[in-house]
């Protein structure tokens, strides 16, 4: 059953990336047509979006960070890769010398980006201490502001490490550069989420796999 709490709408939750920079456009025109309702978008933490989806507060979840609970069901939606920017045209490929040298820009320590990279960083013997210096923003295009706006600084750019889907048009018009780490990819997965008590509510599965379609053909 669909939240009863407010039938003129149906409910979706997204994490920051993906509310901000995916669902806007063609995908939230496509959950509309089939809802044939009012939509109402929250842009919150993967945390708040499973406690929101068990207790029925959202229809149909977003996130970026596969949280596991046993009353939810995942369904893997988009591939994301997370790529160093800098206003600064910078190598393609950074090592730790290299990296000494940057200002890094990034997310909050509770985040499960920043968590990712942490990850990511530690395989080849990096830390966010292996960077110049590090300041924090709690949200994506904030963080993509910021070094958008830092002064021009060859010897040491101001970078962050950001949704290669969030910079797209910032990249195509050159107002931002982009490279990788040991030219090696930090990649994730985004999971649409449902309550089980969902998963075989018409209205549902035909958005998933709506959604999931569309993903093929632009893959």
């Amino acid at each position: 059953m669909i939240n009863s709490k407010n039938t003129d709408f149906f409910h979706l939750a997204a994490s920051y990336t993906i509310g901000t920079y995916i669902l806007p456009g063609q995908p939230m025109e496509y959950i509309r047509e089939q809802t044939h309702s009012k939509m109402s978008l929250n842009i919150d933490s993967c945390t708040n979006i499973i406690q929101g989806i068990k207790s029925g507060e959202f229809d149909l979840g977003f996130i970026e960070s596969p949280i596991f609970n046993d009353d939810v069901d995942y369904i893997e939606w988009e591939g994301d890769e997370l790529m160093v920017c800098s206003k600064t045209e910078i190598p393609s490929s950074l090592d730790k010398e290299l990296l000494s040298h940057y200002k890094l820009i990034s997310r909050e320590e509770s985040s499960p980006t920043r968590i990712l990279i942490y990850d990511f960083l530690q395989k080849f013997d990096l830390s966010y201490n292996s960077f110049k210096s590090l300041s924090e923003i709690n949200n994506t295009t904030a963080l993509i502001q910021s070094v958008k706006w830092s002064k021009p600084n060859i010897k040491n750019p101001t970078i962050a490490i950001v949704s290669n889907l969030a910079i797209e048009d910032e990249i195509k018009h050159h107002q931002l550069f982009q490279s990788r780490i040991y030219n090696n990819p930090i990649k994730r997965k985004f999971y649409i989420v449902t309550s089980k008590k969902n998963q075989n509510n018409p209205i549902i599965l035909d958005i998933i796999q709506g959604l999931l379609k569309e993903r093929q053909k632009v893959s």
